[in-house]
């Protein structure tokens, strides 16, 4: 099972909640069942750990004990919960109605996602299931406002519905997606929205992600488990994490450590100004692990939507060695492989590697003339490519008892494109 679990899932729909007062509005059905994965990803729930009032109290005791106690310190203390509270560092003290403000004022941007995807059942008998995720109100026009989420979240989905209110929901159509990033953008009619009686909504503030600071305070706001918004709180644990993707990695990705489940993909990652750092799309999952998720910057959600809008797509430089691990010395030696580079584990049908003809069990040796030591190194040198170029690939394969060297020229083509099989 994959380490990485990319928080889209699917549900099995259960009695919906109802408003009496919208009498023919759309209801949304609610419940939770599996997680929605890039390859075999599941999540677990882990119960553990007890209250202990006795700590509790102490720990009361003692806040209220340092609190002052004259009129004049009574006086300061009033005046500055009526303050907004941004911690300027991680020591800062962070008020709760800080949090709650927060809350308050993001909610409206932050959109339930409620899609139906069509699969194949084990007698490969077409099946509808439903699924869940998170958006966020990044832009409006005259007609349609436009929501970022994550590409998995919508991947394959025959339908796609939006709500704000977890009980009446609007028809959404995509507009773009890049795969690479796992950043998509749908679009909602204004004109629906009104007839659905939804006009309670608020475009999201994006902040600028470079400025974070490991130990700053976030709110992860979303359509968690599929049963409505909720939020979570916790830290900036790291930056500049790397996580796999179908084709390579996701760079520069936010580590952390407030709590992303099931549905919270495509949700906001804020921080106590109310602006989106981050667009929640992954954690960490498996035995002993605990608390780690990850979000796509903000500064490369605002590049990634800007692209989409102009012409419905990112172009990504694309190989098409979909799996692959790296040759170091010390397998080498183990697996008794004959030199070191990049083992092709899978080959992406439809791709420039495929037409070139490299396939499993090959090793990767140098591209465009430069050795290869790692799969990392690999997927720079592709990314440095323009679409539509075509390059040498050096692959060392297994013939018989023994390996012959090849040179294969491969087209680097756009990840993004419409793959004939």
């Amino acid at each position: 099972m994959d380490d990485y679990g990319y928080e889209g899932y699917y549900y099995e729909p259960k009695a919906p909640k109802r408003r009496k007062k919208k009498s023919g509005s759309r209801f949304l059905a609610l419940s939770l069942t599996v997680v929605i994965s890039a390859a075999s990803f599941g999540f677990g729930l882990g119960l553990g750990g007890q209250l202990n009032p006795a700590a509790a109290q102490i720990t009361q005791t003692a806040y209220e004990s340092a609190l002052p106690q004259n009129p004049l310190d009574d006086a300061i203390i009033s005046a500055a919960n009526r303050a907004p509270l941004f911690p300027a560092s991680p020591l800062t003290t962070v008020s709760e109605s800080t949090v709650v403000s927060v809350i308050r004022e993001v909610s409206p941007s932050v959109v339930s996602i409620n899609t139906s995807v069509v699969q194949r059942d084990f007698f490969n008998r077409p099946v509808s299931r439903p699924g869940a995720g998170s958006g966020i109100i990044t832009d409006s026009d005259d007609d349609f406002i436009y929501i970022v989420t994550n590409y998995h979240v919508i991947e394959n989905a025959q339908s796609i519905e939006i709500s704000l209110d977890d009980y009446v929901s609007v028809a959404a159509v995509p507009v773009g997606s890049d795969r690479e990033s796992d950043i998509a953008v749908i679009r909602v009619s204004k004109t629906d929205m009104q007839e659905a009686g939804i006009a309670d909504y608020t475009i999201a503030s994006f902040g600028d992600a470079s400025l974070i600071e490991i130990g700053q305070t976030v709110i992860a706001i979303g359509n968690a488990m599929g049963q409505g918004q909720s939020a979570t709180l916790g830290i900036v644990s790291a930056k500049g994490r790397s996580i796999p993707t179908e084709f390579n990695t996701l760079v520069e990705t936010i580590q952390t450590d407030a709590a992303i489940n099931g549905g919270n993909s495509g949700g906001a990652l804020v921080n106590l100004r109310g602006e989106v750092i981050g667009v929640n799309t992954a954690k960490l999952q498996g035995l002993g692990v605990e608390g780690i998720g990850f979000a796509i910057p903000s500064n490369s959600v605002k590049e990634i939507f800007n692209e989409i809008m102009e012409r419905s797509t990112v172009q990504r430089p694309f190989l098409g060695i979909a799996v692959g691990a790296t040759i170091d010395e010390e397998l080498r030696e183990y697996a008794g492989l004959p030199t070191l580079g990049v083992f092709v584990a899978e080959v992406t049908r439809g791709s420039g590697a495929a037409a070139a003809g490299i396939r499993q069990g090959d090793i990767v040796t140098h591209f465009s003339g430069v050795p290869l030591f790692s799969i990392e190194q690999l997927a720079e040198l592709i990314q440095e490519q323009e679409v539509g170029s075509m390059v040498e690939v050096t692959v060392v394969r297994r013939q018989g008892e023994s390996h012959e060297q090849l040179t294969l020229e491969a087209e680097v083509r756009d990840a993004n494109a419409v793959r004939t099989f």
